[in-house]
């Protein structure tokens, strides 16, 4: 083939792939009206929405559509009831707490009943609390209560690969859990202080969603995991059981004889419809996920139970 017809191709695919690109924008759903589309999971009769919280606690864009399904399910006068399902170690602190709001404003105008699933632990049981009965299985992993900071150390790294880092700064703590140094100790008693006003409203979140005295989750509070079997002995849990109780429960809360579970996805355009979820070129590399996870490990304030995973 000579350069000509090369050249002919080329245009040529160019000029299909700009057109399934703009039918995909034509096509694609009203950005404005930033609705969920519903799918059924099993059932019949009025919805109950199952919400999934899974993995480590959601930020930015994945932050953003949790709240966004949160939302329209507290307008839409269709469901009638929500179950959310926990699976998630934790994750940020600010993250965490705005979750747990959002279900608590929802939790005011549905009923909302949780599950917890394999991992249940810390941020992801303190999203929980904002459920009206909580459900788990025997085997969950559940509980730890509290607050942690990883402060990673790169200097000796740097070192070695021969890379010095020179940190001009006024104000003696602004370059305070870089990782380029040690914390010293005033700089440990500072973020101890954050983890504690953390830790507090921790504390303060499972008095309120499990009507318990401060002083007793104080008690049970100390980091520690419980089993399904140990959180529901100890006030933490309300029942044993596992998805389709949970849902069964939402449903008898809000006066259903019979349900249908529903789940938010996303509305797609035909172009996603014909890429499909994934894109079609991968230009991932074990560099690029080594710095992904070196972007993960600055200094942050969680509710992590780092059994659960660190990234």
């Amino acid at each position: 083939m000579n350069r000509k017809r090369w050249l002919a191709l080329i245009l040529f695919l160019l000029v299909v792939f700009l057109a399934v690109v703009g039918l995909g924008r034509l096509t694609a759903p009203e950005k404005a009206k930033g609705r969920w589309q519903e799918t059924t999971l099993f059932g019949q009769g009025e919805k109950v929405l199952l919400l999934e919280l899974k993995g480590t606690i959601p930020t930015d864009k994945a932050l953003e559509d949790f709240l966004s399904q949160v939302r329209q399910a507290k307008e839409d006068p269709g469901i009638k009831a929500v179950v959310l399902e926990v699976v998630s170690p934790g994750g940020g602190v600010t993250e965490t707490e705005a979750i747990h709001r959002a279900l608590k404003e929802l939790a005011r105008e549905k009923p909302l009943v949780a599950s917890l699933g394999t991992v249940a632990a810390s941020g992801g049981y303190y999203a929980a609390t904002a459920a009206r009965e909580i459900f788990t299985a025997p085997t969950t992993i559940t509980g730890s209560i509290g607050a942690i900071s990883i402060q990673s150390q790169i200097q000796g790294l740097l070192d070695k690969l021969g890379v010095e880092v020179e940190v001009l700064k006024e104000g003696k703590f602004k370059d305070m859990a870089s990782g380029l140094r040690p914390l010293t100790p005033e700089e440990k008693a500072v973020i101890q202080g954050y983890l504690r006003e953390a830790y507090e409203l921790f504390v303060k979140r499972v008095a309120e969603g499990r009507r318990m005295p401060p002083e007793e989750v104080y008690r049970l509070a100390d980091g520690r995991i419980y089993s399904g079997a140990q959180a529901l002995a100890l006030g933490l849990a309300d029942r044993e059981g596992y998805l389709e109780d949970a849902a069964q429960r939402a449903a008898e809360l809000a006066g259903l004889t019979g349900f249908r579970l529903v789940r938010y996805k996303k509305p797609k355009g035909l172009l996603a419809e014909l890429l499909g979820d994934e894109p079609p070129f991968s230009f991932a590399s074990d560099t690029q996920a080594l710095l992904q996870a070196l972007a993960q490990s600055r200094f942050r304030l969680e509710y992590r139970y780092l059994g659960g995973g660190l990234w």
